[in-house]
């Protein structure tokens, strides 16, 4: 994928997750006071954080299937960073319910505001992904 389109969708989902964000967590508060609020907060930085880490790897794996395609992808530091993403979320996720007076449906309304605005953004960057397919075989 081109640096530069990726860069463009990756500024799409900052956007899309500050704005479901900002919606959320909003409608949370006024619904439900400010610790609900909070909790979305930190469950779409929870949420992103875990998304964009897991999309870098697919990028740069994919980035390394076209520079090499016989090369046996994987390994290296990727590999370090899948293995910790999933337990960094996992406490991530316990210190934000622990210490902070949030809330678990507040947490996976954030998680689902980051899952959203990624999709968003995928959707909306759609047609700017697909010019850099190959074409198919004849």
């Amino acid at each position: 994928m081109d640096p530069a389109i990726w860069d463009l969708v990756r500024r799409r989902v900052y956007l899309w997750t500050l704005t479901l964000t900002a919606i959320a967590a909003g409608l949370a508060a006024a619904l439900a006071g400010a610790e609900q609020g909070w909790s979305v907060v930190a469950g779409a930085l929870i949420g992103f954080v875990n998304l964009a880490s897991l999309a870098r790897a697919v990028v740069r794996l994919v980035g390394e299937a076209r520079a090499d395609p016989q090369r046996h992808a994987g390994g290296g530091g990727g590999a370090v960073l899948a293995l910790v993403r999933w337990p960094v979320a996992a406490l991530a996720t316990v210190a934000v319910l622990w210490y902070m007076p949030g809330r678990p449906e507040g947490l996976a309304a954030g998680v689902l505001a980051a899952l959203a605005a990624f999709c968003l953004a995928a959707l909306h960057s759609r047609a700017d992904l697909s010019r850099d397919d190959p074409e198919p075989d004849a």
